[in-house]
Formats: structure tokens, sequence, C-alpha cells
């Protein structure tokens, strides 16, 4: 089976570069580190300003009543990059890690309108809590979007298959004691990320992930900080 674009293609395919035809057990654990390390790479550009492939960055709406704390995340959600709360002006969130925003919840200083977010398993935690109705805009970097039996395909899939099958092609090295292949295969999946994040790609300048660093250094307007400008 050729590769295209499908599940079951994937699969026939890395079975083929691989020449073995034991591993059907094995090639779907293959895919899905292969999309855990997509993930987490295309979260890694956001952190560090560069470009991200545009369909990766996703928007959420949450209507959030006066009191609320807490927040159910997106089900695909990996990353924040923006939290703002619509208002006159509107309200742009500080993002804190839950160690810290615990650490200003306790201080106990703060009221009025939240200013700062974590994220604590799967939810946003808003302090201090809305101090009336909201809509909150949540821009964030989704998940890789996993393929499965009733998952076929996926935009990665369809458009770059040389990322799925390097990809799982640098997993299998490790499985099957083969070391002289890890560098090729992985350096070809490196390359075809960079293809993904280059051809139509949220400029880096765009990517901005604030951090508790703001609030400690004191830098910016109300403690925010642009890692694209270190102000």
């Amino acid at each position: 089976m050729a590769l295209d674009g499908s599940y079951d293609g994937l699969k026939a395919s890395i079975a083929d570069f691989l020449n073995r035809t034991d591993l059907a057990a094995a090639i779907p654990d293959f895919i899905r580190l292969t999309e855990a390390q997509m993930t987490r790479r295309f979260a890694g550009r956001v952190r560090q300003g560069l470009p991200v492939p545009r369909r990766l960055i996703q928007r959420a709406d949450a209507e959030i009543d006066q009191g609320t704390e807490y927040i159910a995340a997106p089900v695909d959600f990996h990353g924040p990059i923006d939290f703002v709360l619509q208002a006159s002006p509107e309200i742009v969130l500080d993002y804190l890690d839950a160690a810290n925003l615990q650490q200003q919840k306790q201080a106990d200083r703060v009221r009025g309108s939240p200013r700062w977010y974590a994220i604590v398993g799967g939810e946003l935690q808003l302090y201090p809590a809305a101090d009336q109705d909201y809509t909150g805009e949540l821009t964030y970097i989704a998940r890789v979007p996993a393929l499965s039996a009733a998952n076929t395909s996926n935009w990665i899939l369809t458009d770059y298959p040389d990322a799925y099958l390097y990809g799982a092609l640098a997993q299998s090295a490790p499985y099957l004691k083969d070391d002289a292949r890890t560098t090729t295969w992985g350096a070809l999946f490196t390359a075809a990320l960079d293809d993904i994040c280059n051809a139509d790609p949220v400029p880096g300048e765009q990517s901005r992930l604030r951090s508790e660093l703001s609030c400690l250094t004191g830098r910016g307007s109300r403690g925010r900080y642009d890692i694209t400008t270190d102000i």
C-alpha cells in the first residue's frame, strides 16, 4: 500500500521501509510517539518565538461567570499563547506557573479583575477569581490530531506525509537496536518539521507566551513580558 494519506497506508509504508512484516503491533506505537514529539517540538518553537504551523494555533471562547476561578481547557489544548478577557478595555492575562500563582493567591493582596492564569491539570485557574461575568478568548497551541482506526487522517499526514514516515522510522531505530539509522531518520524528521513550520507559518512575533518572569522582575506594563522584545 502506498503512502496515500491514510493511517493504514502510513503503517504499510513504515513496514515497507523497514523491510519487516512482524511489526504490526509496534508500528502504531511508533506513530503515537512521533505525534507526541511533533507536539512538543512545535510547542517549544512557540516558547522561543519561532514560526509554527498556522493550523496548529487554535482559539476557544469561554463564558466565565462571576466568582469563577477554574475553567476547563479545550480537549486538544497543549499550551497557552494568549488569554484575553473581553472588557473595556480588554484584560490581557499574564501566565504564571501553578506554584507562582499559588504564592500570589496566598499573599492575597490583589483585588478586582483577574490578572493571571495558570494551567492546573485540565483546567485554567484565574487569579483573582472573576469579579464579574466575562467572555474569555484563549489562543493556544493544539496537540497534533492523533491518528487511529477511528481518525484515519489529519492535515499533517495529508500534506506532509514525510514527517510522519521519518518520525516513525526514527522511533523504530531504538526498538530495532538499529543505532546506525537513528541519526539519518532523525535528521530527515527534523527537516520535515522545519518544512511544516516554514510552509504556512504564524510569524514568531505573533506567537508569544508571557511568563512568570515578568511578575518577578517587574518588566513591562503591569508585569507583562514579551519574549520576542525582552520588555
